[in-house]
């Protein structure tokens, strides 16, 4: 199945600028494509894409570009990714089609047919030169879908054209805490899901108000129309008002399943470095189950999660064409790739996607590791992003390796994590890891030592190449600054403010590149 996708693109394509360079009409098999066709990574398409975004069409593709997705923008520089409708079409099928199946097989014991509350927008963040809309891949999609929506989000579509972070989120609460049987709460990343109990808990006053007369209150920042809009959509609600303080007062601890007692489970990406707010989330829903549904990228939908207990996704074989580098051979020149049929279980590879928007044998840069076979499709953990790794001195800590060792490390001292970013350090012989961490509570200046030695000697265990390194004094020991209160939602306001969707905010665990990044933290120190 997967080689035929290849040749549906290869075919639909063969008329394009790239189609023609590369002489698609003549590759006859997988191997003619990978010597025709080199592996390519984003800086390949710059030039391409820029033309595109100017509106010159038949570039990269022959289908004309509905969006273009912006990537979240962890590394520094943000991607734009042309997306077509057929492209958008085959992931869509699967986001909403799948994995509400499997969602339903999961829950079903406690299925009630009800809402979800879904963090989610349909903003076109810019237009290109050329006109053409630029969103994140998420909105993209839900905007294809837009007029479904309210038959099965609790917020009306005007809450989804809301900019501002804060409010949309409160938007968001106010029409969920209307419906009772609330089934799920869904959103892009884990983190969104923290930010928006975190707003139940800091707005809880004025959502009861809110609720009790009828509308929204005058001090929210929305528009006039959205608010007449909106109301339109409240009535007062007294009696609902009453329950919902009552519960409040009680305070927050396993407040969701009390508000909205038919709630089965919370849908979003976690695992890998998102773990770390795990825990955090489970303080507001009494750990209800978190599923976490589906593995995509802004260039890819790549695979489903039939289980709700582990995070794993099975890979689907007809959104796009896949090939896999060996992450032993990741050093060597000429790279040899592997496709789907050919992966190993216990193996760790890099994915590399050909697509039908116009990315031909790119390397997206996240690794994975196959775990088992579901109906012979490749069953798969995400481990890293190849560009958020550290490696100073041959070491390579990965994403994964940091966020084991700083959950054991603040499990061990009992420390209340709110967000953390790395820095690789080289002002000082020899080099050094600089963590900068913000917690909820003060943490005193004689537990940082402490704090430094735990974080060292958790690396250490959980990646053997950097023990070694600091074995033989080519790494020194962990520097560990304390940021004030805030710090990363200013991180989060800032990347919003350069174009990245407010849903889609990822905090970049390692930050090399980033000035706007590096000068928040470190504005914020507090040692």
């Amino acid at each position: 199945m997967n080689e035929k996708v290849l040749f549906k693109i290869l075919k639909s394509n063969v008329e394009s600028e790239i189609g023609i360079k590369f002489n698609f009409k003549n590759i006859k098999s997988i191997d003619d494509f990978k010597k025709q066709v080199p592996l390519t990574e984003y800086r390949y398409y710059e030039s391409y894409i820029e033309r595109m975004a100017n509106g010159q069409k038949n570039i990269l593709t022959s289908d004309n570009v509905e969006y273009f997705g912006h990537t979240s923008g962890t590394t520094g520089k943000q991607k734009l990714i042309p997306c077509t409708k057929r492209g958008r079409k085959i992931a869509s099928k699967y986001m909403a089609l799948l994995i509400n199946k499997y969602s339903y097989d999961n829950f079903k014991k406690n299925w009630n047919y009800g809402k979800g509350l879904m963090i989610a927008d349909i903003v076109m963040t810019t237009y290109t030169k050329g006109g053409i809309p630029i969103c994140s891949a998420t909105s993209g999609g839900m905007n294809g879908i837009k007029y479904i929506l309210p038959y099965l989000y609790t917020s009306p579509l005007e809450v989804m054209t809301i900019k501002d972070r804060e409010d949309a989120l409160y938007l968001h609460l106010l029409f969920a805490l209307e419906e009772v049987k609330l089934l799920y709460i869904s959103g892009v990343f884990i983190s969104n899901i923290l930010d928006l109990f975190r707003v139940l808990e800091s707005k809880y006053e004025s959502l009861v108000r809110d609720i009790r007369r009828g509308c929204i209150r005058s001090s929210l920042n929305i528009d006039e129309n959205t608010r007449i809009n909106l109301n339109k959509h409240l009535s007062p609600n007294a009696s609902r008002a009453d329950q919902l303080e009552s519960e409040f007062k009680k305070g927050f601890k396993g407040i969701s399943v009390r508000i909205w007692p038919n709630m089965a489970y919370i849908a979003t990406v976690t695992g890998a470095n998102f773990s770390i707010y795990d825990d955090k989330v489970n303080y507001y829903t009494n750990s209800l189950p978190i599923y976490s549904p589906g593995y995509a990228a802004t260039e890819a939908m790549i695979g489903i999660n039939p289980y709700a207990n582990k995070i794993r996704y099975v890979i689907i074989p007809d959104t796009v064409f896949y090939e896999f580098i060996s992450i032993k051979e990741e050093n060597k020149k000429n790279k040899d790739t592997f496709c789907l049929d050919e992966l190993k279980i216990g193996e760790k590879y890099e994915i590399v996607v050909t697509n039908y928007a116009g990315l031909y044998r790119y390397r997206i840069g996240d690794v994975i590791k196959v775990v088992d076979f579901y109906n012979n499709c490749p069953e798969i953990e995400f481990l890293y992003r190849k560009n958020q790794v550290l490696n100073m001195a041959a070491e390579k800590t990965n994403e994964e390796q940091l966020t084991n060792a700083i959950r054991n490390t603040m499990k061990k001292l009992n420390l209340n994590l709110v967000d953390y970013t790395t820095i690789p350090d080289n002002s000082i012989t020899p080099g050094r890891y600089s963590f900068y961490f913000e917690f909820k509570n003060n943490i005193p200046n004689y537990k940082v030592k402490l704090l430094e030695e735990t974080l060292d000697y958790e690396i250490r265990k959980s990646n053997l190449a950097y023990d070694r390194a600091r074995n033989n004094k080519r790494l020194g020991m962990v520097k560990v600054v304390l940021l004030s209160p805030n710090t990363f939602n200013l991180v989060k306001e800032s990347l919003f403010n350069k174009g990245v969707s407010k849903n889609q905010i990822k905090i970049p665990r390692v930050v090399i590149n980033n000035r706007n990044i590096l000068n928040i933290v470190n504005k914020s120190k507090i040692l």
